[in-house]
C-alpha cells in the first residue's frame, strides 16, 4: 500500500469517527467502538509516535467490552487518549492536514466523554 493510501484511508477513518463520536448516541454502541477501535489500534501500532496510544485504545477496547459498561472509566480513557492525541498532533506537521485533522478528533473524542 503506498503512502497516498495510508494517508487517504486515515483521513476517512479520522472522518468517521469524529462524525460518529459527534453524532447521535444511538449509532455510537459498545460493538461499534470497538470496531473503529481495532481500526484505530492497527494504523496507530505501525509507528513507535503513536504506539502508547494504540495501547490506551487497547483498554477502552476493553473497557467497552466490559459487562456492565463502566461509563465513568469509559469517558476517562477517552479524555486520556484525547489529550495524547494533541500531544503528537505537532509531531505530524510534515503530512499536511494530519494535524488539523487529528485535532478535530481529540476534539471529537473530549466532546463524546462528556
Amino acid at each position: 500500500m503506498n503512502q497516498m493510501n495510508t494517508l487517504a484511508d486515515t483521513t476517512e477513518l479520522i472522518e468517521t469517527t469524529t462524525s460518529l463520536l459527534m453524532g447521535n448516541e444511538a449509532s455510537l454502541t459498545p460493538q461499534r467502538g470497538i470496531e473503529i477501535i481495532d481500526q484505530w489500534i492497527g494504523r496507530l501500532s505501525e509507528s513507535e509516535t503513536t504506539q502508547s496510544i494504540a495501547g490506551d485504545l487497547q483498554i477502552l477496547k476493553s473497557l467497552l467490552a466490559g459487562s456492565p459498561v463502566n461509563a465513568d472509566a469509559i469517558m476517562d480513557q477517552m479524555k486520556l487518549v484525547a489529550g495524547k492525541v494533541l500531544l503528537i498532533a505537532p509531531e505530524l506537521g510534515a503530512e499536511g492536514e494530519m494535524p488539523s485533522l487529528l485535532a478535530a478528533l481529540a476534539t471529537a473524542l473530549r466532546m463524546g466523554s462528556e
